[in-house]
């Protein structure tokens, strides 16, 4: 129980600058000499020639694994197998969700610090003490929280302005998701009838939605054409770094409500219909229903316009289902079982409701 209360506020050190790679050794070696470099092989193409001349000044002696599945517990398990081999003593996750995830997990595992280099913004998983698991085979299985921060997160904002612009939009809308999904089932959050940590959540949220709304088209543009601009600094910072405060806020498990349940009810019963389609992509089709369900139904049309100006997805036929009785009885049964609807039937109608806003 006092774990179930305690506050983890996402990461122990967070830099941010043009040119973390450069200096990313002096970091790394604050926790270790012998380094574990978890990656993906797209991710180290990004970082290696930047990466390796600072570990090497650092004296920094490394074993690389350039992973290609998911974050499951059998990988965990490999990995750490892996990593006592090779007599490392810290972690060092270099890539995009999957890889964060799995390096934070096995980390975690091993009892050992653990250093994340994101190489995109689609998610703010480098920032939360907390991974999403899967299956080896894609199906996802819960989340696994942690007890203590990520040691560290370095961004490089050189690698991130080059990401695919996809990845970013998915990010945003990851993002945007906090301020819909904390008010779970009624329009707004107030001081009078909510905690202290969920309305600062939620009035941090409603700033970063402000802010994302705002700029978060500039910054997947400049992302298209591969400028690092202020507006692309300020929207990795938020995606990334205020959005895990938001997230700690809440402990990291009331931050999120249907939007993503939907993602992990997808990624659950049909994650190979949806295999090709991002977290951020998904939950972002989830909150065109979550404001249903708010009754801010009201802000549905503009959200869509919005999400249409990035090219996202914005209904289950677009992120591949065959959208028949059987496939949505499924998926409601699913959502309805979850602790984010009550155990009446005014709100299974609410959500019956809401899904009808995604259908087709």
């Amino acid at each position: 129980m006092m774990e179930f209360n305690s506050y983890r506020f996402g990461a122990g050190r967070y830099i941010q600058e043009e040119e973390v790679l450069e200096h990313a050794g002096q970091e790394i070696l604050r926790y270790g000499t012998k380094v574990y470099l978890l990656t993906g092989i797209h991710a180290w193409e990004a970082v290696k020639d930047r990466l390796i001349p600072s570990l090497k000044d650092s004296r920094i002696v490394w074993t690389k694994n350039n992973y290609t599945g998911f974050s499951s517990y059998e990988a965990v398990e490999r990995i750490g197998e892996d990593f006592k081999r090779a007599g490392c003593d810290v972690m060092v996750g270099i890539g995009g969700g999957k890889i964060m995830d799995l390096s934070k997990a096995a980390a975690f595992h091993l009892h050992v610090p653990v250093v994340l280099v994101p190489t995109s913004s689609a998610t703010c998983a480098a920032f939360s003490p907390l991974s999403v698991m899967y299956t080896d085979e894609g199906k996802c299985v819960g989340s696994l929280d942690f007890d203590k921060e990520v040691d560290e997160v370095l961004v490089d904002e050189k690698v991130l302005s080059m990401q695919p612009p996809r990845l970013a939009a998915a990010g945003i809308m990851d993002a945007m998701a906090k301020y819909i999904e904390i008010s779970n089932g009624k329009p707004e959050i107030t001081l009078e009838t909510d905690t202290i940590n969920k309305f600062s959540a939620y009035s941090m949220a409603q700033f970063t939605y402000k802010i994302l709304e705002d700029y978060g088209r500039q910054a997947y543009l400049d992302i298209e054409k591969k400028k690092l601009t202020p507006v692309v600094h300020n929207i990795i910072f938020t995606t990334i770094a205020v959005t895990g405060v938001i997230s700690a806020m809440m402990r990291g498990h009331s931050q999120t409500a249907l939007a993503h349940k939907l993602y992990e009810s997808l990624r659950t019963l049909y994650f190979k219909e949806c295999e090709e389609y991002l977290h951020g992509e998904i939950v972002a089709t989830g909150l065109i229903m979550q404001l249903k369900y708010n009754h801010n139904e009201e802000q549905i049309p503009g959200l869509k316009e919005y999400m249409k100006l990035m090219e996202m997805p914005m209904n289950l036929k677009e992120l591949g289902l065959v959208c028949d009785r059987d496939t949505i009885g499924k998926l409601r049964e699913k959502l309805a079982q979850s602790r984010f609807v009550e155990d009446t039937e005014e709100a299974k109608k609410n959500l019956e409701e809401a899904m009808k806003e995604i259908r087709a």
